[in-house]
Parts: C-alpha cells; structure tokens; sequence
C-alpha cells in the first residue's frame, strides 16, 4: 500500500527542490558521540599520519580542502577535540562509528555557544548522507513554496508548527486550488537504509506515535492528514517502520494508514552544496523481508512491485 490522496499519483516525480548547506563545511574526522545531541570530531587537517579520504562522488560536487575550510589551529588547541552539535536525537550508530569523515559547520568567535559547531554530513559507503533532522523541515517548506510534490501542490497557503491536541504538528496546509480539506502534515528524517529499505525510526519514539494517532483522529474529523519521510541519502528504493527498533511506532502507523493518514517518502541526493529531492519512493505498512524485491533493485521497480502486489 503506497497511501495517498485520491487522483494524485504518490509515485509522480517530484518538481526538483533543493537547500543549500551553509558555508564553509570543514571536513572532520568523528571520534565518537557524547551524548544524544554532540559528537567529539577533530578537523581532518589536524589528524595526524592520516591521508585526506576521497570525497564520496555524490553529485560530483566536493569538500572543500581541509586545509582551506580549516583557518588552522595552533598551540594547545591542536589535537583537543572539538565538541560539535548533532542535530539529530536517532542512534545512527553506523553513521557515527569512530574515524568516520564528516563535514561540519563550525562557529568560530562566539562566546556563548556550548559547541564549535555542528556535524552536518557523514561519509558512508561512497555517498554523503545527512545527520541533520532539521532539514526535512526546510524541504518540505521549500517543496510548499515551489508547489513541487504533487500530492501537496494545490494548497496555497500553510502554517508551520501548529499546536494540535498536547503536543504540535510540522504543518497545516490550506486554501487548496481546487478545493480539498486543510492538510495537516508531519515530517519525517531517515538515514537508515539496509538492503535498500528505508527503516524508521532507528529508536523508540513516543513522540512520533503520538502524532500518528492525533492525525488518526483529525481524519476521523474531517480532516486531511499525511505523514511525508524524507530519505537523507540516495540509496533507498523503499521505507518501511522498523518493527524491530520500535513495534509501538509500526503497530501507530499501521493503525493511521487504516484510518485513512497518507504516507510519503522522497529519497534525496546529498552533496557537500546542498540536498536534492530526488523521488518518492513506496511507504510500506508491514515489515520488510530483505530480499523481496532485490536490494538492488531501482526505486521505479521496486514501485511498480508495490503497485503490481496492491492489485493483487
């Protein structure tokens, strides 16, 4: 089941959108987590006996030089880690493994930030992947404003964290040309990918369960719900709830699919300029058995498999 609104193809292309990255990004070797929200990371310039790693061929964009990002740290502050942000709550333990490259954002001259900065990209695997949850945010927003997803694309004007019930929602969509019900929206961020299958969450989220049963009951009232994942990296072919992570979110998704909450997901190129919304890619409800369609399958098989199965 690939979820949608009635006439609007869930697997029709997206208009391109894409959000720059700031810069400078200055390559940085991860050294591990701290915590949930930062990671220690030394600038790859400062890493001693290690070759610069080649830059993953997203795009055919590239890294800046360590040594031109990095404005050179001298004295006791070569070698002492630096403290970086990660805007990102997920376990990511293989996007986050010591020695793993990255590019961050670093915030020099500011006296009252706890951290140089924030991590932003991981390399993985020969691609570039986002660590950052915050952008599916701006991408949505931007896909609103260029009316890019085809799904959304009749509504001319939205709001951005709406308070709904005990908590808030990314979005509320309205005035819709033609006319269809207001839209409530939540995003998603994935950068779980196992043998081409997006998996959310990769731990328990309470929070995201919630949203699926206020959305369940906003489309009992009337209302037009949708959950819309975006895939940070450009191998996936499909998502799926990763039941194993987290049963209650998979059992609260399948509970909003059978209510009538839509479901979409996007697989996005990552570069160190910007990401790209590539194309959507078929939500499944039930768990994945790995191998079915092959891994190595394209996004366009693996859709068209899904709609074959649905009509069986």
């Amino acid at each position: 089941m690939t979820g949608g609104q009635p006439g609007v193809s869930a697997s029709s292309p997206p208009a391109p959108v894409t959000v720059a990255w700031p810069q400078p990004l200055v390559p940085v070797i991860v050294l591990g987590r701290l915590n949930r929200f930062a990671v220690a990371a030394l600038p790859e310039a400062e890493v001693p006996d290690r070759a610069p790693a080649p830059v993953p061929p997203a795009g055919g964009t590239g890294a800046p030089a360590a040594s031109e990002a990095v404005g050179g740290r001298d004295g006791a502050d070569r070698d002492r880690p630096l403290r970086l942000h990660l805007p990102n709550s997920g376990r990511m333990a293989e996007l986050l493994a010591p020695g793993t490259r990255g590019l961050a954002r670093l915030a020099a001259g500011d006296p009252h930030r706890r951290t140089a900065g924030e991590l932003l990209l991981v390399a993985y695997r020969g691609r570039w992947v986002s660590v950052d949850a915050r952008m599916p945010n701006r991408l949505f927003l931007a896909a609103l404003r260029a009316r890019a997803l085809p799904p959304f694309a009749a509504y001319r004007r939205w709001q951005a964290e709406v308070p709904w019930g005990r908590g808030r929602l990314d979005f509320r969509l309205e005035d819709a040309d033609p006319p269809a019900p207001p839209c409530l929206v939540e995003t998603k961020s994935c950068n779980l990918v196992e043998g081409g299958t997006a998996l959310f969450p990769d731990a328990p989220t309470a929070r995201g369960s919630r949203h699926l049963d206020a959305m369940a009951a906003a489309v009992r009232q009337g209302w037009r719900a949708a959950v819309v994942w975006f895939v940070q990296r450009d191998d996936a072919v499909r998502l799926a709830p990763h039941s194993t992570a987290d049963p209650a979110f998979a059992a609260a998704l399948a509970r909003a699919r059978a209510a009538g909450v839509e479901a979409y997901a996007y697989r996005c190129r990552v570069t160190p300029a910007a990401i790209a919304v590539l194309d959507a890619i078929p939500v499944l409800t039930a768990p994945v058995v790995q191998g079915d369609p092959s891994p190595s399958a394209s996004p366009g098989a693996a859709m068209r498999s899904e709609r074959r199965s649905s009509l069986r």
